[in-house]
């Protein structure tokens, strides 16, 4: 069987294909990625036959518009301004991706399409093919609705009433629908017996379209006012440390601290990375928290001057270095939120964008960390408050132990696969 794995974004958007590929791959099946140009290396690497979304797209989240969305600076007017800059540029690039879903689609001819949230052309496909088309994401609070938590879009601001937090699904849901009936609007000769408009979209999202969130129950449990069709899982790792060799001085200090954390902002970026790196690291060597800096995407930089018990990296594979840490001060990604839960680690989070907030109150919620900040406001006071309590609290880490037993029996390894190919026994 062939199957097209679609998805726009970042690297956490990227990973929860790239898990599922690697099954269907050594089950058998042809895999076709369809990502972002960014990603043909770490595909091909992988074996997998590879086409590449304009690069423009991830371009614009490292342009300064972008920085400023997803790391904070300058006044609300910026930021508001920011983004409807940032908007309008995508909005631009949106009917090349479309025409490049399509072209996919026609050209390859796949079995099965696993898709993401930003891949509009297949939303519709799926409609009018059901059974083909697999809705696959890391974020719950998208499509069906939680009475504890509003519409991911409004993850920044806390939660409402149980009323009102039903009511943002309809709300942003109903912008969204709006958008998706204008983009694909050129191409509805495509689908000439569908039956599209709002209330078509919502009721097929809600009752009909298979849904697979890789996200785990014991962090969010499944709501039971969801259908049949919406599939909670557990998340799904990908092996990254075939081939990693750590250097003897990591190792080394690694025998020095053995009580130590990671620092990472994984592929966020912001706008002040010196200064609010210094802010981080000032405090944790005041407060004697030895700690691993990963400055990938460059959301982090090495402090001069900075002792020995601060070290730096460029890229380190979490599934290697998270079992041998206490815990670990982070973006707040759905992915790196799991890596950090399935190995015990305490967990505080600097959130950047829209999911990360969810997941800050959700390391709250579960006391596996304090509430942290947000980049866009980092004050150095009140982080201090909460790092003291992310490192000297215990229940913290008894709670984080207890968590990761259960996280590591969720996820079967072959419940997307089965799914998949048998749409109708789901």
């Amino acid at each position: 069987m062939k199957t097209l794995f679609a998805s726009l974004g970042s690297r956490g958007d990227i990973e929860p294909f790239l898990a599922q590929a690697e099954i269907f791959a050594e089950a058998g099946h042809e895999v076709i990625c369809l990502f972002p140009e960014q990603f043909r290396e770490t595909v091909s690497q992988l074996g997998y036959q590879f086409i590449g979304f304009d690069p423009r797209f991830l371009e614009l989240l490292s342009s300064r518009s972008g920085k400023v969305i997803m790391g904070g600076g300058g006044s609300s007017w910026s930021q508001f301004s920011n983004f409807f800059k940032l908007a309008k540029s995508s909005l631009s690039l949106q009917r090349l991706l479309i025409d490049q879903q399509r072209d996919t689609l026609t050209t390859y001819k796949p079995d099965r399409v696993i898709f993401h949230a930003k891949c509009i052309y297949y939303y519709v496909a799926a409609m009018a093919e059901p059974a083909r088309f697999t809705f696959l994401t890391p974020l719950p609070c998208l499509t069906h609705p939680s009475r504890d938590f509003p519409h991911m879009g409004l993850a920044k601001w806390k939660p409402f009433s149980p009323k009102w937090n039903l009511k943002s699904y309809d709300l942003v849901n109903g912008a969204r629908y709006l958008t998706i009936k204008k983009f694909i609007g050129k191409y509805s000769s495509d689908f000439p017996t569908l039956k599209f408009n709002s209330k078509a979209q919502k009721e097929f999202e809600l009752n009909r379209l298979q849904t697979i969130y890789t996200i785990s129950p014991s962090l969010f449990p499944k709501p039971n006012t969801w259908p049949a069709t919406a599939h909670l899982i557990g998340y799904y790792f990908r092996d990254q440390i075939k081939d990693y060799q750590p250097s003897l001085d990591l190792q080394n200090w690694l025998a020095k601290y053995p009580k130590a954390i990671l620092l990472t902002f994984g592929s966020m970026s912001n706008t002040k990375p010196k200064e609010h790196s210094k802010t981080i690291i000032d405090l944790l060597q005041k407060h004697g928290i030895p700690a691993i800096v990963n400055t990938s995407w460059g959301g982090l930089e090495k402090v001069e001057g900075s002792d020995e018990s601060i070290i730096y990296v460029n890229q380190i594979p979490y599934d290697w270095i998270l079992p041998k840490l206490y815990g670990i001060i982070h973006h707040g990604g759905s992915g790196t939120t799991h890596q950090g839960a399935s190995h015990s680690c305490v967990q505080m989070i600097i959130s950047h964008i829209i999911d990360q907030y969810f997941w800050n109150r959700i390391i709250e919620n579960q006391k596996l960390g304090p509430l942290g900040t947000s980049i866009h406001n980092l004050d150095a006071g009140k982080f201090e408050i909460a790092l003291k309590d992310f490192w000297t609290n215990p229940e913290y880490a008894v709670n984080a132990t207890e968590i990761a037993s259960k996280i590591k029996l969720e996820a079967k390894r072959d419940t997307v696969l089965n799914l998949v190919l048998n749409p109708k026994s789901s």
